[in-house]
C-alpha cells in the first residue's frame, strides 16, 4: 500500500526500458563463434573495443569449459540493454540435448566458413594443416563436417585463418 494521498501518482519511480535476449549454445567448439555473433547482433550498432571483444570471447570460452562434458552440456549467453548501457552475462548451463547439430558460424556451417577461408586465402589442404598445426587428415574432416574442431584447436584456427565473421 502506498501512503501517497489517492489521485498522487508520482511515486519517485523512474521506469526504463530494458531489453533482454538470450541465447542458449551447445557447449561444443563450434559453438563459440556462434555465442560472438549472437552478442554482436544483440548489440548493434554497438561496436565493441577490441577489450571487449576479448573479454567476450574469454568469458563465452570459460562458460563453454565449465559446461563441456561428455553429457551434452549448454551455456547460456544474456544480453540486457539499458538506457545507459550494456550487460553481457555468460554462463554455463543444464544438459541440453543437441541431436545432430553442427557448428555453426553465424549462418554457415563451420566446414563451409574453413572452406571459404581457405579459398579466399588460396591454400591447400596441406598448407592449412600445417599452418593450424593439425594433420592434413583432420582438416580434411572438419572440411568434409565429419568433425569438429576441439577448443584448443578451434583457438589456433582463429589465431591462424582470422576469426569468423561477424555477421
Amino acid at each position: 500500500m502506498s501512503d501517497l494521498p489517492p489521485g498522487d501518482t508520482d511515486h519517485g519511480l523512474f521506469v526504463a526500458p530494458v531489453v533482454v535476449v538470450s541465447h542458449t549454445f551447445p557447449a561444443r567448439p563450434g559453438a563459440l563463434p556462434d555465442a560472438e555473433l549472437f552478442v554482436r547482433e544483440a548489440l548493434q550498432p554497438v561496436v565493441l573495443e577490441q577489450v571487449e571483444s576479448a573479454a567476450l570471447y574469454d568469458a563465452i570460452t570459460t562458460a563453454l569449459l565449465a559446461a563441456a562434458g561428455p553429457d551434452n552440456g549448454a551455456f547460456d549467453v544474456t544480453v540486457r540493454i539499458f538506457p545507459d548501457g550494456v550487460e553481457v552475462e555468460v554462463l554455463h548451463g543444464a544438459t541440453r540435448p543437441w541431436l545432430g547439430a553442427s557448428p555453426r558460424v553465424g549462418d554457415k556451417p563451420f566446414a563451409s566458413w574453413l572452406e571459404s577461408v581457405l579459398a579466399r586465402q588460396g591454400l591447400s589442404q596441406e598448407a592449412a594443416a600445417q599452418r593450424a598445426g593439425v594433420s592434413v587428415r583432420t582438416i580434411s574432416r572438419w572440411l568434409r563436417g565429419d568433425t569438429e574442431p576441439r577448443l584448443r584447436d578451434l583457438r589456433r584456427v582463429h589465431a591462424v585463418f582470422g576469426p569468423p565473421p561477424a555477421g
